[in-house]
């Protein structure tokens, strides 16, 4: 079958002149006929690591023809549901940490941690699920506390001694659980250079979890951004990147999709090169990570490190509209581009493909390249710049620039989230790094489901976090025939208590200290009617009037 190409430019010309009609610029009929893609695929592009090879899903059948024409609009509306998928019964953080951290995660942790006991033949006995749930909340919990040396928590000295953590759990068993935590049994690990071989074997069974309960429990909204996220560590391992342009210049790299309200819908951790180099990794990463939004008419942005004409003609394909910087030299790019040097700051120029692929070039600071398969490149909005001498400049910018500079941060607002309270834990262990890491977006996430409920408007990651660690070590608890553990009280205000431990169960009993001082009633003393009582609480070790006629008591635990 012979077929004609006569009207296909081959990579080294371009069309000039304008088009007088959007006609000209309608797509061509693909064909599905590989002889067809063999005719019209130059050979010289196929060893190009930005171009595509001739089988890959994403190839344009036919050259593009880019004209200096614009092209209306290309989106659809959004009208699918969106935001947190959780029961309606659940509403409390730490139920919503629970869907995203499964509890059968944390018995496949206890299975995986006594099956390694059993293959190293010691003699510690087997843990249960209540021990690893303290260990966890313990962990969360020094996220917010941060000692240099987890030993301090233990410290004999005063000043280092932290008794809410060493009544919960000993020295010795946290150092236990930090040794021997195991996600996978290490005696059905597949050999290195094996086809079953995987690098991220020993947190592969976290890996799937998350990233199906994280789909799961939050369906993603209209805007979502693809970009990477660098997780902190300095050891040894192939796997470890170096990035200097990022915050977090060495550690594992890792593939995200956030949605606008920066909660991290899909991942993928990048486990290095292979034996065969991957031309299309960032297409691949591109489309792998937008599976989920495939005919839902979302909007995906995401750098020039991604961006190409192929990947957009794909992506638009499947109703995914899409918008990206894009590197000046890659290929089916237009070749007939106006000079930096005869532009200035707020100018831009702009072409159409017959693929209906729109190319913008903007002059900020310096020239930048966009794509989109859906803007308007014609539509024109306003930016502030500040001047050499710090005046405010309004600056003419393409609704494309603006839209990408709105919608690309929603990965980097996550990367903000995550570290405010981390559990910056040294191991040499490599993949618990990455462990500490996933347990602090899961519960990230689910303070933005919590938020997005409205279910306690005011409250604040901090005690989000500890709402969760409360709820983790409520068993193991110190009872009140122990140690007693002093709440003190700094400055003027009232000791401040979770609402998981005032309303846990029938632990908290009233106690009667007739040799103690009165003091003041946590519920009803007020600066202009102190009132005391010798009464208080055996949990909360708080003081409550428990009268005939005012039982603060019952009203502060309801």
């Amino acid at each position: 079958m012979e077929v004609e190409l006569a009207e296909i430019p081959s990579d080294n010309e371009s069309v000039d002149g304008l088009c007088s009609s959007d006609d000209d610029l309608e797509e061509n009929d693909l064909t599905n006929s590989k002889e067809r893609r063999r005719n019209t695929v130059d050979n010289n592009d196929v060893d190009d690591e930005n171009d595509f090879d001739e089988d890959d899903d994403y190839l344009l059948e036919v050259r593009e023809k880019w004209k200096r024409v614009s092209k209306p609009r290309a989106d659809l509306p959004f009208t699918k549901d969106c935001g947190p998928n959780i029961p309606d019964a659940v509403c409390s953080p730490i139920e919503i940490f629970f869907c995203l951290f499964p509890e059968s995660l944390i018995n496949l942790l206890v299975e995986q941690t006594n099956i390694y006991l059993l293959q190293k033949r010691g003699k510690q006995k087997e843990v249960n699920q209540t021990e690893l749930l303290t260990f966890l909340g313990i962990n969360i919990l020094m996220g917010i506390k941060r000692p240099k040396s987890y030993r301090d928590c233990w410290s004999m000295n005063p000043q280092l001694h932290d008794h809410y953590i060493s009544e919960l759990m000993t020295v010795n068993q946290f150092g236990f659980f930090l040794s021997h935590l195991h996600l996978s049994d290490n005696t059905k690990e597949p050999t290195r250079g094996s086809p079953e071989y995987d690098k991220l074997y020993k947190i592969r069974p976290l890996v799937t979890t998350l990233n199906e309960t994280f789909k799961k429990y939050y369906l993603p909204k209209k805007n979502q951004a693809v970009d990477e996220s660098m997780i902190k560590f300095k050891g040894r391992s192939s796997m470890k990147q170096y990035m200097p342009a990022k915050p977090v210049k060495r550690g594992y790299k890792c593939w995200v999709r956030a949605d606008e309200s920066s909660y991290v819908c899909d991942f993928q951790i990048y486990t290095g090169k292979t034996a065969s180099t991957e031309k299309l990794l960032g297409p691949r990463v591109v489309k792998d990570l937008t599976r989920e939004l495939v005919n839902g008419n979302h909007h995906v942005y995401f750098d020039n490190y991604f961006t190409s004409v192929c990947l957009m003609v794909s992506l638009k394909s499947e109703r995914i509209f899409a918008c990206g910087t894009v590197q000046k030299n890659r290929k089916r790019l237009p070749k007939n581009q106006l000079l930096d040097k005869n532009m200035k700051i707020g100018d831009s120029e702009f072409q159409t493909s017959n693929t209906g692929i729109r190319w913008v070039k903007w002059i900020d600071k310096k020239p930048v390249h966009f794509l989109s398969n859906y803007h308007n490149p014609q539509d024109l909005t306003t930016v502030t710049r500040r001047q050499k001498d710090g005046s405010l400049k309004e600056v003419s910018s393409p609704v494309m620039c603006s839209d990408y500079n709105k919608h690309m941060g929603y990965v980097d607002n996550s990367d903000r989230l995550v570290p405010a309270y981390q559990i910056d834990r040294k191991s040499k262990r490599w993949w618990l790094r990455l462990f500490w890491h996933f347990l602090d977006l899961s519960v990230t996430n689910a303070f933005i489901i919590y938020k997005e409920k409205n279910f306690q408007p005011s409250l604040t990651l901090k005690k989000f976090r500890l709402d969760i660690v409360d709820k983790l070590v409520a068993k193991n608890l110190p009872s009140t025939k122990g140690r007693k553990r002093k709440v003190e009280v700094v400055g003027p205000q009232k000791p401040q208590i979770s609402l998981e431990k005032r309303r846990s169960e029938s632990a908290h009993m009233p106690f009667y200290n007739p040799k103690g001082h009165y003091k003041r009633c946590v519920l009803c003393s007020t600066k202009k009617d102190e009132r005391r009582t010798l009464w208080s609480c055996s949990i909360c070790k708080v003081n409550l009037c428990l009268l005939p006629t005012r039982n603060c008591f019952a009203d502060y635990h309801k």
